[in-house]
């Protein structure tokens, strides 16, 4: 398999930005390989990556360790390919990616691939990976939860409710229908909450700036990464999300979240906003209940304290559209550099887009 240009290279990148020596390339990833998304990383430093298909069908791998240089499907060849078997038993398009308190794996399949209408039966999933890729747990989110125009984007596992934990995941939307979703994965009971909720949805006038570039969101020309509730944090007992088309930050607590029983009107009552932030994609989130935002716009890196103040970590041109986040253990954050801005869809049919497609990380650590 063709070796990646670089793994933890100590090349510090010359950028016009006062905070880019503290960016570090960890992996330069160019075809034939696919664009990544999702990234995963074990607590003994085991970089796992995503591969999405719903942007761009490739027929490549869906999930992959970044080891020794090279890209190795995982868990196996069978699982991340594509595949004529049931749509359950591979993965078809992992978006986002996360770990649980005893380090296993965890994806969303968002089960959406380009050019094929739908989604079908069994490819929307939530599975989980013990490191050594044994499946801990692989759920069918159907219908009537499952809708046709779901985007399922980020999630997040609760180890605290349920038996089994559960899982918190943003349906961004390919329509105008975001949601959250709530899986308790024990028995594989699931729910759609807030569906279109002012937290959750598309903001109205909305209006970003890409790689310096003003560009208006409109439904029926689509020229920006669009949709509603997208990154995703859980901190504390209390989760957090940010719809991609807006400017808010939201939370709710897990003890109602996580309880069927409690009615979505009572749900609404207690969704609490948090202030605005920077315009993101992902989020990460630490032990200290610190929150960090890919800051597209400023092509930064953004870090929100518990007492709602911001510090800009690193800008830089290369981080046009920041994407996957993920805080270590041992203080660094990692981000993938997927370019999404720059695909055809965005561009009047023009990819934009400039292999390599990086993986970054910044020590954060050491800026306390």
């Amino acid at each position: 398999m063709k070796k990646i240009i670089s793994i933890f290279s100590l090349i510090w990148i010359i950028v016009h930005s006062a905070f880019a020596q503290q960016l570090e390339i960890v992996a330069r990833i160019a075809p034939p390989d696919p664009d990544m998304s999702g990234i995963a990383i074990t607590p003994d430093g085991r970089i796992f990556l995503g591969f999405p298909r719903h942007a761009d069908n490739h027929k490549g791998y869906a999930l992959a360790e970044l080891k020794d240089g090279h890209l190795i499907p995982f868990p196996s060849k069978e699982m991340t390919y594509p595949s004529n078997r049931p749509y359950n038993e591979w993965l078809v398009s992992p978006h986002g990616m996360t770990t649980d308190s005893n380090g296993n794996i965890w994806v969303i399949d968002d089960g959406k691939r380009a050019g094929i209408d739908g989604i079908p039966e069994g490819a929307a999933k939530v599975v989980g990976f013990t490191p050594n890729g044994k499946v801990v747990a692989s759920i069918v989110i159907k219908s009537p939860v499952l809708r046709q125009d779901m985007h399922l984007n980020d999630l997040r596992i609760d180890p605290e409710h349920g038996e089994k934990g559960t899982a918190y995941i943003t349906n961004s939307s390919f329509g105008t229908t975001p949601s959250l979703i709530i899986i308790d994965i024990a028995t594989g009971n699931s729910r759609e909450v807030l569906a279109n909720h002012y937290s959750t949805a598309i903001q109205n006038g909305y209006i970003a700036f890409l790689e310096g570039e003003a560009r208006a969101y409109h439904p029926n020309n689509v020229t920006l990464p669009s949709g509603g509730a997208n990154g995703i944090a859980l901190i504390k007992g209390r989760l957090y999300w940010t719809p991609i088309t807006g400017r808010g930050l939201y939370s709710i607590l897990t003890d109602s979240l996580s309880n069927f029983t409690i009615p979505e009107s009572e749900l609404e009552k207690v969704v609490r906003y948090e202030g605005d932030r920077p315009a993101c994609d992902g989020l990460a989130e630490d032990a200290d209940g610190n929150i960090y935002f890919s800051a597209y716009e400023q092509m930064a890196l953004v870090k929100r304290s518990p007492d709602g103040t911001f510090k800009t970590l690193v800008q830089s041109s290369l981080l046009g559209w920041p994407d996957g986040m993920y805080y270590t253990q041992d203080g660094y954050l990692y981000v993938t550099l997927g370019q999404w801005n720059r695909l055809p869809g965005f561009n009047n049919g023009k990819d934009l887009r400039k292999p390599p497609y990086n993986v970054v990380r910044i020590r954060v650590a050491a800026l306390k």
